[in-house]
């Protein structure tokens, strides 16, 4: 069948038009992704010409359905459990405890996980409050789970997850509250009952809603979601959500989600971990100052509190260890000497980890001044500037790392995950397909700093998902 011509003009009008139904932010960067997805629909629906599809999505009875489904193929449903640990730890030492307090008199607790996914966050919850209250008889919980995609929200209800989504999970809680099933682990009954799952479209369905139980909520967890909506839609969503809240009930967002949101409600509240939002009756005129400084990069500690579990046992917590790229450096005429790039560099991920960031910086410029061909001061100084926000930096400094070392597969999926953020998804997608094809030519047992916890093979796994899935006629 002869493949039907879609214009630039009439792709424009499908892309303003799904902006505007749908408050996704869509850039032109996004446009070979969205021209994909448009030829699989016309597919489906046997359809002749893109027109067509502009009509059907704008007022045909599959309307509402098509543009959910575009939500979820626009969007990236990347989660698993435990996901920023220092969030998960600011509600364990602080947050849930505060709240169970709050509550003991009428003994009940309401925690949403809205646009969950495949459940893993929620689910984390469920354990975090099963450390946290152990005893629950007597208490009226609701712990939702709620998603647009009801095909993830079956997978949460199964509950059986692959090896990738326990990346950020220690071995204590997989044995406490997993079993081997099949090719996966199979969660606990007693804490899968625990969780309801509930299809909501977080633009569209109206909340709060007594009738559908969206009241009341004392904790929202809504995180990397708004880094998709256009600002007025963010400004809408952080509304429905802060009506949701009961009064002095959080909200939980991704790291700078609300940077640029007036907090009207919402009193911000500021802790080494997070900033974690708080419904107050009378508006909020400013932000408060930080009381302290702020750590690591919490998804940096995440991946290398991940990694010193393939380390030995003489090696510390959180420090990356040894040049990537010593045998580029020396191929380029300038060899590296271990020793002392990894004395170097394990100084540097320590002063990292420890919040010392000007330190870790001080110390990669001098790495980078003494070693310019050694790539992993690069790589710790692009950590180092996202973490200041200074993305364009970020992007440069990657660069250079793959320049450096064209084998260095982390460069290229933290360029991946950057992209993404940015919208840029055609850009994501080859720096993700570019790792895809490093890895293939690897031995698949083989670990990958700094995710030296996983083998290649779990890796390629993932990253096949991640390219190949949805499918845009799916």
């Amino acid at each position: 069948m002869r493949e039907v011509p879609i214009t630039d003009a009439v792709l424009k009008r499908i892309r303003d038009l799904v902006s505007a139904q749908t408050g996704l932010h869509l850039r032109e960067a996004e446009e070979r992704a969205l021209l994909e997805i448009v030829r699989g629909r016309m597919s489906v629906f046997k359809l002749s010409s893109p027109e067509e599809y502009y009509h059907l999505l704008a007022a045909g009875e599959h309307s509402r359905r098509e543009q959910e489904h575009l939500m979820i193929h626009l969007t990236t449903g990347e989660t698993y459990f435990f996901r920023d640990s220092g969030q998960f730890e600011l509600l364990r030492k602080t947050i849930l405890p505060e709240l169970i307090e709050r509550r003991q008199s009428v003994r009940t607790l309401r925690i949403w996980s809205a646009a969950c996914s495949s459940g893993e966050e929620a689910y984390s919850l469920a354990m975090l409050l099963d450390e946290v209250l152990s005893d629950q008889s007597g208490w009226n919980i609701l712990l939702l789970g709620s998603d647009v995609n009801e095909c993830a929200l079956e997978k949460a209800r199964h509950a059986v997850y692959t090896e990738w989504s326990f990346r950020s999970m220690d071995d204590s809680h997989r044995r406490r509250y997993f079993r081997r099933h099949g090719g996966g682990w199979a969660l606990d009954h007693r804490i899968r009952e625990r969780v309801t799952f509930r299809m909501v479209n977080m633009l569209a369905d109206p909340f709060p809603d007594a009738g559908s139980g969206l009241i009341e909520m004392d904790l929202i967890l809504c995180r990397n979601l708004f880094i998709y909506l256009q600002p007025a839609m963010v400004s809408k969503v952080v509304d429905k959500l802060t009506e949701t809240l009961a009064e002095q009930g959080y909200l939980l967002t991704g790291h700078g989600e609300l940077y640029a949101h007036h907090p009207g409600k919402l009193q911000s509240r500021i802790f080494p971990e997070s900033i974690i939002y708080q419904k107050v009756s009378e508006p909020v005129l400013a932000p408060f100052v930080p009381a302290g400084p702020t750590r690591l990069p919490q998804w940096q500690q995440d991946r290398t509190e991940t990694e010193t579990r393939a380390k030995p046992a003489a090696v510390s917590r959180h420090v990356h260890r040894g040049p990537v790229i010593a045998k580029e450096a020396a191929k380029k005429g300038k060899p590296a000497s271990d020793k002392t790039v990894s004395d170097e560099m394990q100084q540097a991920w320590e002063f990292a980890n420890q919040g010392q960031w000007e330190k870790a910086a001080a110390s990669c410029t001098a790495m980078i001044n003494a070693y310019p061909l050694d790539a992993e001061p690069y790589y710790l100084s692009a950590l180092l500037a996202q973490e200041r926000g200074d993305v364009g930096e970020a992007i440069t400094l990657l660069k250079k790392s793959i320049y450096l070392a064209p084998e260095f597969v982390a460069a290229y999926l933290e360029l991946g995950d950057i992209y993404e953020r940015e919208r840029n998804i055609p850009q994501a997608t080859k720096m993700r397909s570019t790792a895809l094809e490093l890895l293939k030519k690897l031995p698949p047992d083989e670990l990958i700093k700094p995710y030296g916890a996983f083998t290649v093979k779990e890796i390629l796994e993932y990253l096949e998902q991640l390219i190949n899935s949805p499918s845009p006629a799916s």
